[in-house]
Parts: C-alpha cells; sequence; structure tokens
C-alpha cells in the first residue's frame, strides 16, 4: 500500500497513521515533525487505494501492507474514519497492533447526526464544494491555505465511491462488543471543539476499553495537525507504556 508522508531510514517503533475520510496522510505531517528520529512513521492514502473501500476490506488491506512491509506489530494512530478502521484491525488481527492511539472517533455512529445528510451530499454533490465543506469543518482553527490547497488537491483524487463505501459501513458497523477484547495498551485523544463527536462519546469509548487512558485537548475534530505537540507527547507516552507491556500487553519486541 503506498503510503504519504513516511519517514523512511529512521530507526525505531513503527507508527501506522490511518486518516479520516477525504483527508490527506499529509495531515500528519506536523506529528511526524515532532517525532522524526524517535519513531518510523507510516502514513497511508487508503482511498486512493483500488476499492471495495469497507472497512473491513481496509483494515484487511492494512494487515497486509503491515505485514509486508513491516514484519512486526505496529502502534496504529487512527483518527477519525482511520480510527474505526484501526479498531476493525485490531478485532480482525490483534496480532499485528502493538498500541492504538484513538483520534476523534468511535466503535460506531449513534449520535452522529449528520452521516446520513452526508452520505447524502456524496451521492449527489460530489465535488470541490462539497471537499471544502467536509475538510473545513474538521478544523477548529483554519490551516495555513497551502495546507487547504493541498487536502482540496488530495480530495479531489479520491473516487467518489471510496468515500461512499467507507461511510456506509463505519454507520452500518457497531464495534461496541469487540472493545472488551482488546489487550493492547490504548490511549483516546479527543478534541473539545470537535463539532461532530462529543467528549461524552471519546468518553464512552475509553470507558469501554480496557485500560484506555482518555485525554481532552483544545482543538477541533483533527488534533494530529491542530495540536501536534500534544498528540506526540501522548503518543510517546503510549510507547512508554508499550516497552513495559507484558505478554499479549501490545509488546512491541514481540514477533509476529
Amino acid at each position: 500500500m503506498p503510503t504519504g508522508d513516511d519517514e523512511r531510514g529512521v530507526r525505531g517503533p513503527v507508527v501506522l497513521a490511518v486518516p479520516g475520510t477525504l483527508c490527506a496522510p499529509a495531515v500528519f505531517r506536523p506529528l511526524a515533525g515532532r517525532l522524526a528520529g524517535q519513531v518510523e512513521f507510516d502514513a497511508v492514502s487508503w482511498m486512493t487505494e483500488p476499492g471495495p473501500w469497507d472497512l473491513g476490506t481496509v483494515a484487511d488491506r492494512l494487515a497486509a501492507h503491515i505485514t509486508r512491509r513491516h514484519g512486526a506489530p505496529v502502534v496504529v494512530v487512527g483518527h477519525s474514519t482511520g480510527g474505526a478502521i484501526a479498531l476493525r484491525l485490531v478485532a480482525a488481527h490483534a496480532g499485528l497492533v502493538a498500541g492504538l492511539l484513538l483520534v476523534d472517533t468511535g466503535a460506531h455512529m449513534r449520535g452522529h447526526g449528520d452521516v446520513d445528510a452526508i452520505l447524502t451530499a456524496l451521492a449527489t454533490d460530489w465535488g470541490p464544494r462539497l471537499h471544502a465543506g467536509v475538510l473545513d469543518r474538521s478544523f477548529a482553527t483554519p490551516p495555513d491555505p497551502a495546507f487547504r490547497d493541498e487536502l482540496l488537491d488530495y480530495a479531489a483524487a479520491v473516487p467518489v465511491q471510496a468515500a461512499l463505501d467507507a461511510l456506509r459501513s463505519q454507520r452500518d458497523l457497531d464495534l461496541t462488543p469487540e472493545l472488551a477484547r482488546i489487550d493492547c495498551p490504548v490511549t483516546v485523544l479527543h478534541g473539545r471543539r470537535d463539532p461532530t463527536r462529543t467528549p461524552d462519546q471519546a468518553r464512552e469509548l475509553a470507558d469501554a476499553i480496557p485500560g484506555a487512558r482518555l485525554h481532552l485537548l483544545d482543538a477541533g475534530h483533527t488534533p494530529v495537525y491542530e495540536a501536534p505537540d500534544e498528540v506526540a507527547t501522548e503518543l510517546l507516552a503510549l510507547l512508554t507504556r508499550l516497552r513495559g507491556a507484558g505478554p499479549g500487553g501490545g509488546s512491541l519486541e514481540s514477533p509476529m
């Protein structure tokens, strides 16, 4: 699977970053910059891969990518829909996931009141105006104009069917029963100013995962771009927890 902003050649733990719907892997660039020299950062462009793009199929492709490229368990950072993909990945391929950083996401879309309206818009109004609307609401503070243009260019390259497959799958999938079986270290991050999911929904997610830690950040829906210093701190803390994990606890040192 092609990767986005990938710090090739860096020695250290592997962090697989999975962005949300219509979101370019470049959204992780500030976070990767903060962690340069400390981790190998592998941000994936799952929406520009050949379909289908339902969450189960995407998770299976990521599992094959991890096996082929890294050959050992990785830490997965999942943002928005990417977080749901990460949960699907750990449910189906637990041995490939050493730890999870879940960012502004959830195990289901109950309470995500506008998903059907978004799906209707995707099917009927696909194009620059819709792309801009989806992306702009993902940031509490507007991104740099040049970076916004980069995100819009990426969205324009995404097939409409990829967005439809992903969001329909996410709408219809409820991974809540799988959460209690997650046995790797997990951190849940959530922007207090996220207009799509509430802090209470983030607490619900963290409470359902054994040992998960929750941190609320002063950000919108995309803390990996809006608050990279804070996210980097939490990711490094998660890596510290992993180094002390015992058997079955997601150790980065365990073979596949």
